[in-house]
Order: C-alpha cells, then structure tokens, then sequence
C-alpha cells in the first residue's frame, strides 16, 4: 500500500528528514540528561528550561508561566491569518521513585525535534508551530489548565508522539472521575466503651465490600480501583475518621458517568449502615475520555508508511489508561499515537525506565519526530487533509470501538 503523500513531494520529504537528522544528536543529549535526571510533576524546572532554552535558539517566541503554572510554556513560531496552525505538546515530568517510565524524556524531545525540522523547511507564512510545554501529566493538571487558559485557541490540530511496547497510529484514552471519600464517626476506647464509638473504617470496609459486589454488574470497560487512604490511628481507638481514594474509567462517557453514580452509592449506602457520615470530594485530575479524529490520524499512518514502518496490529482501546491530554482533545482535533521502544513492556515500571534510555528508545524518539513533523507538513500543504480534519471535529464525531478490533 502507497502512502498518501499529501501535497508533500519526495524533495519536500527529503528535506524534512535531513532537518530532523541535523538536530537530532542535540535532542538525544536533551533525551539522555533528562533520563538521568527525572523532575517529577511541578518540579520539572530544569528540564523546562531546557526545552525553552532550545526552542528560544531556533527563533521561537516563548511565553513562560502559561496557566499560572511556573513550569509550563508556550513557544511559538510564524503566523498569519492564512497559516495552518499546528500544537505540539511537550510533556516533561518523571514519576516518583522510578523515574521517566512513562517515557517523557522521549515524547517531550521528540516534539522539539519535529518543531524544529519543521521551521527548516516549511515558511512562518504557511505554518504557524506552537511549542506546548505541559508539566504535570501523571497528576493529570498541566492540561486542563492550559486548555482553560486558552494556550490551544486557534489551533487547526494538536499532537504528540508517546512510548510503547506497539507502533499504532490511532490509540485512545479512558475517561476517569477521581474521588475522595471521607468517613466521619465518633472515637471511643474499643475495649472499654465500645458502644460509644462510631467506627468510620467500618464505613470505609462497608463501601469495599459493596464495591466488589457491584463489579460483576459493571459494563464491559468500565474499571473501578480504590485504596484506604486512612484507616485510622491505632487498634485500641475506634477511628473517627477514615478514607478512602477511588478512581471510575470507562471509554464512553455515559458508562463513565453511569458507574460513578453506582459506586457513590455504594459508598453512601456504607456510610448508613455504619452509622457514619459520608463526605465526598471529586479530586483533581479527572479526565473525559478521548474524543477521536480519525481523518487526523489517518495523516500521520500516511507518514509511517511513507517511513515503511508497519503498524503493530494492536487495538486503539488495548492497554489504555488516563491522560490529560483529553482535555486538549475536546477543543482541538489531537492525536496520541505510539512508537515502539522494545518489547512486551509495561508503562510506569522499572523496566520501561531502563528502555527509555536505550538505543532502541532513542530509535523510537527519532521515529515519533519524523512522523510528527511530516503530518504536522501535511497538514500545511493539503487543503484537503485540514478539511476532513475540521470536518470530523465539527460533525463531534465519537468512536465506539469493538472489543479487540484493530
């Protein structure tokens, strides 16, 4: 099967791929020291300073500090009322304890490498490149504030490149509800006066037991997973008060909306029978599930065939988690999609750290920017691309994808 070249020439392509070489030993240096050196969420001060700090050499304008957020950034470079304007997010922050085993000392450079492959071929009149700098994804904050913020207004698409064990063009997020429930009873010496005690972790253990059996009944996708969070103090006092963390996801955001409702009515239900007080607090870092563009995805699979790279076979709804990046998906057409870095590979484990910082996922890295930059070229030469794109986002176009389809 030929790739679709869309209106990019081979002299056009040939140009890019040297552009992305030029740049690329710098971006592989940014990839290792940032490996070496994880900032977790909020704290990525170094590593932003870095992106700024290349970005800045290549004659992007920058704002810091976007959505109040002393990390985040906005980097810009052309313009102009007749521009295609294209986001590329830049994610930045390490997890606790294990580092960049999310592989954001990847994805984030891959964005600057495309960025700046891009300025090098393609004239400020015809492309205007926005530069995202996004801290904070594993707490799920950095983008819905940069969204509220407005750092997405105006953009034609949005995108970014992440790690895998998979190469898939088209992949897809759950939508998660984050909650925090509190239970308040009355303390009591729980050998001496016993009766005078409300226990609140037996709230907490009521709305475990229910929660289990209401798993069986949930729809096909939706998961629930809670912990104590607070248990209380010591054996010998009844505890007034204890918590519990509990997170919903599901694909589609009845289910998701529908499951919430069920599992707080567990957790209301625990708190009558327990005799205690239920306070309910819905934390930061929910997410709507992704909205999809499938013509936009479509441009970048034309850029991995035209790389020869074949796609996995995986589904768009296999191994999927939450991120943040669905906010940015329900105001401007984005895409998330995979580049391999080894095999049989599990997100947020030791493992994935280590292949991030391989060969094979600076390998990945290169892969991720190419494609990147030639959809984001694409996106600028054919008319026809931007309005199947436009059109899919306006027709508010929603998947629903077959168990295990591709």
């Amino acid at each position: 099967m030929q790739a679709d070249r869309g209106g990019v020439d081979d002299a056009l392509w040939g140009r890019l791929l040297a552009a992305v070489e030029r740049d690329s030993a710098e971006i592989l240096e940014l990839a290792r020291w940032m490996a070496a050196h994880p900032e977790r969420s909020l704290e990525e001060r170094e590593t932003s300073e870095r992106y700024v700090h290349f970005l800045s050499e290549r004659g992007f304008r920058i704002e810091r500090g976007t959505a109040g957020l002393p990390t985040a950034f906005v980097a810009t470079r052309g313009g102009g009322s007749e521009a295609t304007r294209v986001a590329l997010l830049a994610e930045m922050d390490a997890l606790p304890e294990i580092g960049h085993a999310c592989g954001h000392n990847l994805s984030g450079p891959a964005s600057l490498l495309a960025a700046s492959a891009l300025c090098a071929v393609v004239s400020e009149q015809e492309l205007e490149i926005r530069v995202v700098g996004c801290p904070a994804e594993e707490l799920g904050l950095g983008k819905p504030r940069l969204v509220a913020a407005g750092a997405f207004e105006g953009m034609h698409a949005a995108m970014m490149a992440h790690a895998s064990d998979m190469r898939r063009a088209h992949r897809l997020f759950l939508g998660i509800r984050k909650f925090e429930l509190v239970y308040r009873g009355r303390a009591a010496h729980a050998a001496a006066y016993p009766e005078e005690g409300r226990n609140a972790l037996d709230g907490v253990i009521g709305f475990f037991v229910a929660l289990g059996l209401l798993r069986q009944q949930l729809a096909p996708g939706a998961r629930v997973h809670a912990i104590v969070s607070d248990g209380g103090q010591a054996p010998n006092i009844i505890p007034e008060r204890a918590a519990a963390r509990v997170w919903v996801r599901a694909l589609a955001e009845g289910v998701l909306d529908a499951v919430a409702e069920r599992v707080l009515a567990c957790a209301q239900g625990a708190a009558t029978a327990s005799g205690t007080r239920l306070e309910v607090e819905e934390a930061q870092g929910s997410s709507p599930a992704m909205r999809p563009n499938l013509p936009l995805t479509e441009v970048y699979r034309a850029q991995l065939l035209r790389l020869g790279l074949a796609e996995s076979g995986e589904a768009p709804d296999a191994n999927i988690g939450s991120s943040d990046i669905t906010h940015v998906s329900r105001v401007v057409p984005t895409i998330h999609p995979n580049f391999p870095i080894g095999r049989n590979l599990k997100l947020h484990t030791r493992p994935f750290a280590e292949a991030c910082a391989s060969p094979e996922g600076e390998r990945g890295l290169l892969e991720g920017a190419r494609a990147l930059a030639g959809t984001a070229l694409t996106l600028a030469r054919s008319q026809e691309s931007r309005e199947r794109v436009k059109n899919a986002s306006i027709s508010g176009q929603v998947l629903e994808v077959p168990r295990g389809s591709p």
